[in-house]
């Protein structure tokens, strides 16, 4: 029921050139597409049942001039014409009649397809345009404004009680278009009883929600979309959409309707009810955004817990580069002082300031109903601590982080102010160490993703508290070097509060607070050695070798609902993120460059993680005072 490769290779390129954003197939799955409604989603059934084909303008056995918006979703989701089912039927109204007597209703579609017995699974995508002829139909038959409403009523509850007839077969995800208007339709308009239609149209669409709602509860993810709007948007600024002329059918324009194709497109009507190429590309660009708009809030919870979790590690790696032993027998380097080897006596003052800045990064990869990212996140950390005694440390430090993440295919960005403290401590004794970090992050995040023309835009918060505790014993090994296996344990727990999105009321979502909590264990060797001189100011090093592994897999429920449908939630589970061994490497030294002045470099980076690692590096300088 395809339109080819060749015709579906251009659309695709049609669709990219107005500005589609990016690829949503990747993160959402989409494997399938199975597509119930009337003649917008008919893409040849009227065709095969009567025998004959349409009359002009029609082409391709569609009510179009060329593609539909079901061809547009096959273009955009990449599937071959074997993985799209289509059981929709121009001129079929919301039951089982159709507004040709001879052909059949969206209950026998849907019957038909509960016939052949097929199942739905977690990749079939559902696209339902119906409802339309219910009202178009009755609108120009005379219907009264005090008849609309509980029209309106009945063709809603036929329509969810087909669409939960689709659940029962086992449909995970769906989007539906409806409409709180009719009037944007040129012989709608033009009928002299709009707003008998628009009561009707309002009607149907509070009549869908409310009948769907208690499906999406129970998490059917419902995507009803408001063609009513789309339209008076479009009517209103035709010039964003690539459309010269919104309110004339191209087949009422001897100039468009003999015209060439890329001509007609320019036209948002066909016929007056039906759409051109270019209408229909549109409304498939808008279906494809809200499928994908879910995708990108899982990176929000991720980028504010790396950003933590990486200031206290950084602060875990100081600790390392700055640690203090008692000197090892024979230690010909014990004189040169505090430079990793503690002095003979106490330290020349208990009172240290130090500061450091750098990046970190990370990069996630995309994964069902999570759109993966990049992100880089420079910052700054200033400390004070004291050493109340030889080998203990105590300190508090203050860091700005400006982490940015730019969603893989283009999906948008997510862009932060992180302000961060934590309190940690220190024990060093003759070959036996301990070190933990209490963090606290809060994050002002600045979200947005491409909207069909414009940008989708929203502010909100975040939290991230972080605890960490590593320990080690090393051993006296070979001259200077010391070695001995370390341990250590992380736990994170982020939260992002729930916000609004601005831009499209089409596209918008209201989104609620989510979280994410992290267990990151970690065991291997540390290599460090004693202080050598270089151009004669003593320096120490040291090399972490860890195996990792994350103990909570990070599946959640994501709960977004479009500002146009608040009685629809859609809940979108995050499937585990992966749980496997992966490896660490981090590495720092220190160099005194005077009796009260140190500087040290210290970073580190994973390698072989399942979806993606992450690194970091900082450079500082420590005073005594």
């Amino acid at each position: 029921m395809g339109i080819g490769a060749g015709r579906r290779a251009g659309w695709a390129l049609w669709l990219a050139g107005t500005a589609l954003a990016g690829a949503p197939a990747a993160a959402q799955g989409v494997t399938g597409l199975t597509v119930f409604g009337d003649s917008y989603a008919d893409t040849g059934n009227v065709v095969r049942l009567s025998g004959r084909p349409l009359p002009f303008p029609y082409v391709n056995g569609r009510y179009s001039n060329g593609a539909n918006f079901v061809d547009g979703l096959q273009a955009i989701y990449g599937l071959p014409d074997a993985a799209v089912r289509n059981f929709a039927i121009g001129g079929a109204k919301t039951d089982t009649t159709n507004v040709s007597p001879l052909l059949p209703g969206f209950t026998q579609e849907v019957a038909a397809f509960r016939a052949s017995g097929a199942r739905l699974g977690a990749g079939d995508l559902v696209a339902i345009n119906i409802g339309g002829n219910d009202g178009i139909t009755a609108t120009l038959g005379g219907l009264s404004l005090a008849q609309a409403p509980l029209l309106g009523q009945v063709s809603a509850a036929n329509a969810v009680g087909n669409v939960a007839g689709i659940v029962a077969a086992g449909a995970r995800t769906l989007v539906i278009n409806g409409f709180t208007t009719l009037s944007g339709l040129p012989t709608v308009a033009a009928s002299g009883n709009a707003a008998a239609a628009n009561a009707f149209a309002r009607s149907y669409f509070d009549g869908l929600q409310a009948g769907l709602a208690p499906l999406a509860q129970a998490g059917t993810r419902i995507f009803l979309l408001d063609n009513g709007r789309i339209f008076q948007r479009i009517i209103a600024e035709p010039a964003l959409y690539g459309l010269a002329n919104v309110t004339t059918p191209c087949a009422l324009v001897a100039s468009c309707i003999g015209a060439p194709r890329a001509v007609q497109n320019t036209f948002l009507s066909l016929d007056g009810v039906h759409l051109t190429e270019g209408g229909y590309g549109v409304l498939a660009r808008y279906m494809a955004n809200a499928l994908a708009a879910p995708d990108g809030i899982a990176a929000q919870a991720e980028i504010a817990r790396i950003g933590t979790t990486s200031f206290a590690a950084s602060l875990l790696q100081r600790l390392d580069a700055v640690r203090l032993f008692a000197p090892g027998p024979g230690d010909a380097t014990a004189a040169i002082g505090t430079a990793g080897v503690a002095p003979p006596g106490p330290p020349s003052s208990p009172v240290i300031v130090w500061g450091q800045g750098g990046t970190a990064g990370a990069g996630r990869a995309s994964r069902t109903a999570a759109t993966g990212f990049d992100v880089d996140s420079p910052n700054g950390t200033i400390g004070i601590e004291a050493m109340p005694s030889l080998g203990t440390r105590f300190g508090l430090a203050f860091s700005y982080a400006n982490p940015r993440a730019t969603l893989r295919g283009g999906a948008g960005t997510v862009e932060a102010d992180s302000y961060q403290f934590a309190a940690y401590g220190s024990h060093t004794g003759a070959n036996l160490f301990g070190d933990a970090v209490l963090a606290y992050g809060r994050h002002d995040l600045a979200v947005e993703r491409p909207g069909v023309v414009d940008r989708i835009g929203a502010s909100t918060g975040g939290d991230s508290l972080v605890v960490a505790a590593k320990a080690g014993y090393l051993f006296d090994a070979w001259g200077p070097l010391r070695l001995g296996p370390i341990a250590g344990l992380t736990y994170a727990r982020t939260r992002i509060d729930g916000y609004t999105e601005r831009g499209d009321p089409v596209l918008t979502q209201a989104v609620r607070a989510t979280g994410l909590d992290s267990l990151v264990g970690r065991a291997g060797l540390q290599i460090r050695t004693a202080a050598w001189p270089l151009a004669g100011r003593p320096v120490t090093a040291f090399v972490n070798l860890t195996a990792e592994r994350e103990f909570l897999d990070g599946s959640r429920t994501l709960v977004t609902s479009f500002t146009t449908t608040p009685l629809l939630p859609i809940l979108t589970p995050l499937g585990r993120a992966g749980r496997a061994v992966y490896g660490q490497v981090e590495a720092g030294l220190r160099a005194d460059l005077s009796p009260a002045v140190s500087a040290t470099l210290a970073g580190g980076t994973t390698f072989a993680r399942t979806g993606g690692d992450g690194y970091a590096v900082q450079g500082g300088l420590t005073v005594r005072f």
